[in-house]
């Protein structure tokens, strides 16, 4: 069968994606780029916000409608939480459950090889890409009271260090240079066999597979430990590292359930620049979170303009039925939309800032990728900033030291990277 394939959500579902793609032309089957081609339609689906799920209950929907497909096949988050919503747009629809659905029976005839694993998710090492995301570990055991992934995505557990180290080596002998280690609570990676820490892993991955650069997804505050910052002053670990604040108020983070306080997270990043002082730190803050005042926003924006950071990604509070804070009642919506927009005016202003300050700085970059039209190249640099320059003497996927040029240059959207 012609298979399409669409993810939502983060980067923990695109691995997911790529595996289960993998298994499809396993069987036989074919991917394709249009959808209008496809006979089966896959979709990893995810649950985060409201408007995550709205986006997901449309695209199954318009999945569903186009005249050729046969079956559409709803994994991920939103597929374990939301399962009966979601089979009852259309008999076509088949839940499998997610990366996260471990044991979740599918709904309507599929087979079992396309339930997608819990963890261990790598594309191919022939894919081509010069940057791969390796699924290191799944689930998530904090119970933050407004996020729904632990109810989705189950407690942690960890692909064995083993297999990772196997999987990255045939990477690196393929030509790929950087791995992007990801997960949902990668501070949590313990290896099932030995108990081996996320540091451990680490300089495994650095001793055993020959792979260029290791790039971190995002880690919680408490694991920016002492352990960690070595990496980033060694040089094994890329100089980018994005530690979610959520808020900068103390009595915030306790309402969310967050394990820190402000003063905490200050510390951690403390830790990361007396180690690496080039290390670009991008965050993610929850602006309106129901218990959230002007004197608490205050302080969130204050500890964001103080720490500098490279990069705010900012997301309004969004209510999930099942949650703690779903229970709450929530502030006005312009309000929230108030808050939202001056974070930010903050983060496009700190943007400029961290750009400007690396401006001429002779930097590391991957080529990414070459547009043949236009002989540009897209590099992307150990700090995560993004370069386009002439393609001229450059080879995709190969490692170059260039200067940074602030035209035509970005730091990417997303709370991953």
């Amino acid at each position: 069968m012609r298979v399409y394939v669409r993810t939502y959500g983060c980067k923990v579902n695109q691995v997911d994606s790529e595996e289960l793609a993998a298994r499809l032309v396993g069987e036989g089957h074919v991917l394709v780029r249009d959808e209008s081609l496809a006979q089966l339609y896959v979709i990893n689906s995810c649950a985060v916000t409201a408007e995550a799920v709205a986006k997901v209950r449309k695209g199954v929907r318009r999945a569903a409608s186009l005249p050729g497909v046969a079956q559409v096949l709803v994994s991920g988050c939103a597929a374990v939480l939301h399962a009966d919503e979601l089979t009852a747009l259309s008999d076509k629809i088949v839940i499998i459950g997610g990366g996260v659905g471990d044991g979740l029976p599918p709904r309507g005839p599929v087979s079992a090889s396309l339930r997608p694993p819990s963890t261990g998710s790598i594309p191919n090492s022939s894919s081509g890409h010069t940057r791969v995301p390796i699924k290191v570990q799944d689930g998530c055991e904090n119970f933050c009271s407004y996020c729904i992934v632990p109810y989705a995505r189950g407690a942690c557990r960890s692909t064995s260090l083993d297999t990772l180290c196997q999987q990255v080596a045939e990477l690196a002998a393929n030509g790929t240079e950087e791995v992007v280690l990801t997960g949902i609570n990668i501070g949590r990676y313990r290896d099932p066999e030995t108990g081996t820490d996320l540091v451990g892993l680490i300089r495994a991955l650095d001793e055993r597979t020959g792979i260029g650069r290791i790039r971190l997804s995002s880690i919680e505050p408490p694991d920016v430990t002492d352990a960690l910052c070595e990496l980033l002053e060694e040089g094994i670990l890329c100089e980018h590292l994005h530690i979610p604040l959520q808020s900068g108020s103390d009595s915030v983070l306790a309402a969310m359930g967050r394990h820190y306080t402000s003063a905490e997270y200050v510390e951690a990043l403390a830790r990361v620049r007396a180690a690496a002082p080039a290390t670009a730190i991008t965050t993610d803050v929850i602006v309106g979170y129901p218990t959230e005042t002007e004197a608490d926003f205050a302080s969130t924006l204050a500890l964001c303009r103080q720490q500098r950071f490279a990069k705010i990604h900012v997301f309004r509070f969004s209510g999930r039925a099942g949650t703690p804070a779903a229970a709450l009642a929530p502030l006005g919506p312009r309000i929230v939309a108030d808050r939202a927009r001056r974070l930010r005016a903050l983060s496009d202003e700190l943007v400029a800032r961290y750009t400007a300050a690396c401006d001429g700085r002779t930097l590391e970059w991957i080529v990414e990728r070459i547009d043949p039209a236009t002989q540009t190249a897209t590099l992307t640099s150990r700090e995560h900033l993004v370069m386009q320059a002439g393609a001229r003497g450059l080879v995709q996927g190969q490692l170059v030291e260039l200067p940074f040029a602030m035209m035509k240059t970005s730091i990417p959207e997303g709370a991953e990277v």
